[in-house]
């Protein structure tokens, strides 16, 4: 199971609320700004000494309000005008707000030059109106703090798209992970289901054959081949439901349907003597290999039954069929070889399944599969897997 990778945080609610209304914060602001800046001009006398500047003011602040979002610099312009020509009253406050709102839209390094060109403005005017140059020292100060907000804004909105984009990231690249498992598991089944059917089709096939062949000669014979058939094929559907349990999930499908521990070398007898039945004559020789994994002797289980299924579908009138199982030094050798004579006039390579799943299953002990015909006639499957290679 795929554990889910973790949302970014969440903003808080006042910040989704400010974020789906951005109109009412204009607004908001706008009204804010206007009552604080009335104040000030009242408590100045500012509408009886400089009516143009106070004027200027409380204009520029409804007409930031509109351009802020939509066209941070000329909200810049404005703001800019209105603060120069109230020099002698008060910087705009509102110009803080507008430099934090360049730099968030429009880019950090506008908002260095429209603040570096806001500084020298106010400092000139604050010198030729006010003989005062320290205007401008104020202005740099506000501007500067508008400079922070803006590129601490800035900041935080990168740092949660970046965080938004890594989950995004996490949750494709486990969806691919995901779907990856499934394949494999897809995959895996896949060679089961091959293995379990074609083999018990392939002997109950024999069997019915024989038993057809012996019906009348010798009917006893004929019998018992029908009595196995009946056997393989009740092995084999038990096999099947095994192999199928696995696609069920949850619990209570665990218990209704309990599964069977996987074949293994010590099945390998059983299955040499149900090919044995059917006509095949298998002899079997095992050497040094207990103790082995259990998923490792269940893949030799399934090369071996593999390997006698193809030659039981394949092999014409062979005589012999060897399959040897030994370990050398780390690797398990399985060989499997027959002395048959292909059906027609080139061998028979079936679907090709099965052979794909060979190598599939060896490749997960990092082995190697070398099949092909040999002289004079016949064919031979050897497979070497890596004792301590890992499933």
């Amino acid at each position: 199971m795929t554990t889910a990778s973790p949302a970014p945080p969440r903003p808080g609610a006042l910040e989704r609320w400010a974020g789906r209304h951005p109109a009412a914060i204009d607004v908001l602001l706008v009204v804010v700004y206007s009552i604080v800046t009335t104040g000030q001009l009242l408590s100045l006398d500012a509408f009886t000494t400089a009516p143009f500047g106070a004027t200027a003011l409380l204009v520029a602040g409804f007409v930031v309000g509109v351009l802020r979002r939509r066209a941070p610099l000329a909200a810049f312009v404005v703001a800019g005008i209105a603060a120069t020509l109230a020099v002698p009253l008060l910087l705009l406050p509102l110009v803080l707000l507008v430099v934090a709102t360049v730099v968030t839209r429009v880019g950090v390094r506008v908002g260095w030059i429209a603040s570096a060109a806001a500084v020298l403005v106010f400092t000139v005017v604050g010198t030729l109106t006010l003989h005062d140059p320290s205007r401008g020292v104020f202005g740099a100060v506000v501007l500067l703090a508008g400079m922070v907000l803006g590129l601490w804004i800035r900041t935080r909105r990168a740092y949660v798209q970046a965080l938004v984009d890594l989950a995004d990231r996490v949750r494709a690249e486990q969806e691919q992970r995901a779907v990856a498992a499934v394949e494999d598991e897809r995959a895996r089944i896949a060679r089961e289901m091959h293995d379990v059917v074609a083999h018990g089709l392939s002997v109950m096939i024999r069997l019915a054959d024989g038993a057809d062949a012996l019906v009348d000669k010798e009917p006893e014979r004929s019998r018992d081949a029908v009595q196995r058939i009946g056997t393989v094929g009740r092995d084999s559907l038990a096999d099947m439901r095994r192999v199928l349990g696995v696609l069920r999930t949850g619990d209570a499908a665990a218990h209704q349907t309990p599964t069977d521990p996987q074949p293994s070398l010590a099945d390998l007898d059983r299955l040499v003597t149900d090919q044995r039945a059917a006509g095949l004559p298998v002899t079997l020789h095992s050497d040094d290999v207990d103790g082995l994994p259990d998923s490792l002797a269940t893949t030799v289980y399934r090369i071996v039954q593999e390997s006698l299924t193809n030659a039981s579908r394949y092999a014409l009138d062979p005589t012999t069929v060897d399959v040897r199982v030994t370990r050398s030094g780390g690797s398990v050798v399985v060989l499997v070889q027959d002395d048959g004579r292909a059906q027609g006039s080139v061998p028979s390579q079936g679907s090709g399944r099965g052979l794909v799943g060979l190598r599939e299953r060896a490749a997960l002990y990092d082995g190697q599969v070398e099949a092909g015909p040999v002289t004079p006639h016949g064919w031979r499957v050897r497979v070497v897997l890596r004792a301590g290679g890992t499933a």
